[in-house]
């Protein structure tokens, strides 16, 4: 079983660092033999903790902020892979930060959760809702 491992691979993030992550953290895991699953989401809009990396634990997402490519053999060895929170770059659960857990999402609510790119993931999410609505037997439509 693998791990889900999430690195934002939009414009912000990318511009500080995220590619570099990405690759230093497929090469650890390969290092110490821990099967991963790395997922380029979306940043999740706090961009002063970029790149924001999650881990899928049992609990829910655990977030490492501003990770640089030197941090990750660190991380790993605090328990990164395994979403523990021996590290200083841990910020816990993404969603308990105190400048995204006042925002509403609404355009953007799945921006940072998903694989933009995975149409399971957007169904896996929610996705579909407003057009199974739209398709329900006996809907009217309003004509123009």
């Amino acid at each position: 079983m693998s791990v889900r491992v999430y690195v934002p691979g939009d414009m912000a993030a990318v511009a500080v660092g995220a590619d570099q992550v990405a690759a230093a953290l497929l090469g650890e895991a390969a290092r110490r033999g821990v099967a991963i699953e790395l997922v380029r989401n979306g940043s999740r809009g706090a961009f002063e903790l970029e790149p924001l990396v999650e881990v899928e634990a049992t609990a829910g997402r655990v977030g490492y902020a501003r990770v640089a490519p030197s941090q990750v053999a660190a991380l790993a060895e605090a328990g990164l892979f395994e979403g523990k929170a021996g590290h200083p770059a841990c910020v816990g659960r993404p969603e308990d930060v105190a400048f995204l857990k006042r925002q509403t999402r609404l355009t953007f609510a799945r921006c940072g959760l998903i694989d933009p790119a995975s149409i399971d993931d957007y169904g896996g999410h929610g996705g579909w809702r407003g057009l199974e609505a739209a398709l329900r037997p006996g809907r009217e439509f309003p004509r123009p």
